[in-house]
């Protein structure tokens, strides 16, 4: 493959990766804040080393997927999925206690200084209280949008 083609190889691929990103923008055009979630995405690689004659495919890069957004008593966090999607979240409390996702009915005990890890299939939409139940606190807000 020659340097022209190359590049006009990389050249679509990065107008093809803008108007992802247009489009995935113009999606979240409501004025609610941008969601707190994980979405794995891939970037199209040209290879560099490519037999006579032959077309170079793009290769998937993985990204790396983001730490899990940390949820804290004293300051309620927005979490926003979309149904289908996996709902990630930590909890840290100061005290003993248990910590409820109201709708979709999980608890988990948790203790002063741990953190504790939440992971489960947004099948529910709506929008459900997170608290910590014994003090009757709520840490979060979950939103869950159709698909």
């Amino acid at each position: 493959m020659s340097r022209a083609q190359r590049l006009v190889f990389l050249a679509i691929a990065a107008a093809i990766a803008v108007a992802a990103v247009i489009l995935i923008s113009a999606a979240d055009g409501d004025d609610e804040p941008a969601p707190t979630s994980a979405r794995a995405t891939s970037t199209p690689a040209a290879t560099e080393t490519a037999a006579p004659g032959a077309t170079a495919t793009p290769e998937a890069t993985p990204t790396p997927r983001p730490e899990a957004p940390l949820v804290i008593a004293g300051k309620p966090a927005r979490l926003r999925f979309t149904e289908g999607e996996t709902i990630r979240f930590r909890v840290r409390a100061d005290t003993t206690d248990h910590v409820h996702v109201h709708g979709y009915d999980l608890m988990k005990d948790i203790e002063p200084g741990e953190t504790i890890s939440f992971s489960f299939p947004a099948e529910i939409t709506g929008i459900f209280e997170i608290e910590l139940e014994t003090a009757g606190e709520e840490i979060a807000q979950l939103r869950v949008d159709p698909a």
